[in-house]
């Protein structure tokens, strides 16, 4: 289905009865990834996946709004009223999990929790020493993905990028779904890279006043690129964290279920 919002329409999963759960995907993806998510779920909630702008495979109509989480967060919003849904259960990964933050200290009657995996905003870091590790990690990790787009090629961007998230050779071990998903939002990359969305980040002091329950999840054999800021805002005393044994980054991708044992726990636990 799709969500007409404004000139847009938005392409969306919303599928299953219950209490709303909004999910917000990453870079280099958009709501296909939660597929899996979706059909496990919507035997008890109602599940809401959509793309965000200028992701997937749409003719987004021009606009004046600049890439980065304030837009998205304002979209979604705008989503959940026109779907007169709220509040909801917001889940995000990434990118997505940066998002879900925004939406939530921005728009706090839309939401009723919130649970992210692998956050990666400087901002969530409130030491200086954490900021400069964070920051120098970033530049270390992400190095290979400026120097190719350097060149303009949105597929070497792609290839780099996913590289540097889940190691060397990542990009051609992934399911063929998986690769042409990421394929299909090869164009975001150089955007996402190139634009302003860390300075409407969400900062530890605006998380911490939060009035909703927020969890935070990290994998064990992720980077230091989400583990700082992950651990970072698990230490709010507003935030529950958790460490996933034997995980990286991509766990949503590619292990949804093992993803899907963490988010049912804190839906369980309630909103």
């Amino acid at each position: 289905m799709t969500i007409h919002v404004s000139t847009a329409y938005f392409p969306c999963i919303d599928r299953g009865t219950g209490a709303p759960v909004l999910f917000i995907h990453g870079a280099a993806c958009d709501h296909r990834i939660w597929v899996p998510h979706v059909q496990n779920l919507s035997q008890r909630y109602r599940c809401i996946a959509p793309t965000l702008r200028w992701f997937g495979q749409v003719d987004w109509p021009a606009s004046t709004m600049e890439f980065n989480e304030q837009t998205h967060a304002v979209d979604l919003a705008t989503i959940i009223e026109n779907l007169d849904c709220g509040p909801v259960f917001v889940v995000g990964w990434s990118y997505g999990a940066n998002v879900a933050l925004r939406l939530s200290v921005d728009r706090p009657d839309l939401i009723s929790g919130v649970a992210i995996y692998e956050p990666s905003s400087t901002s969530l870091v409130s030491t200086p020493l954490g900021t400069a590790t964070h920051q120098l990690s970033m530049q270390e990790t992400f190095f290979p993905v400026t120097e190719a787009a350097a060149t303009g090629d949105g597929i070497a961007v792609l290839k780099a990028f996913i590289g540097a998230v889940g190691g060397p050779g990542t990009f051609g071990k992934l399911p063929p779904n998986l690769r042409q998903i990421c394929l299909d939002n090869a164009h975001t990359l150089i955007p996402l890279l190139s634009s302003k969305h860390r300075f409407s980040s969400v900062t530890a002091a605006e998380l911490v006043t939060l009035p909703i329950p927020v969890h935070v999840a990290w994998g064990e054999q992720s980077g230091d690129v989400w583990t700082i800021p992950s651990k970072a805002a698990a230490g709010l005393t507003n935030v529950r964290g958790y460490a996933i044994p034997g995980a990286d980054h991509i766990l949503p991708a590619k292990d949804p279920m093992a993803f899907l044992s963490w988010l049912d726990s804190m839906l369980h636990q309630g909103s």
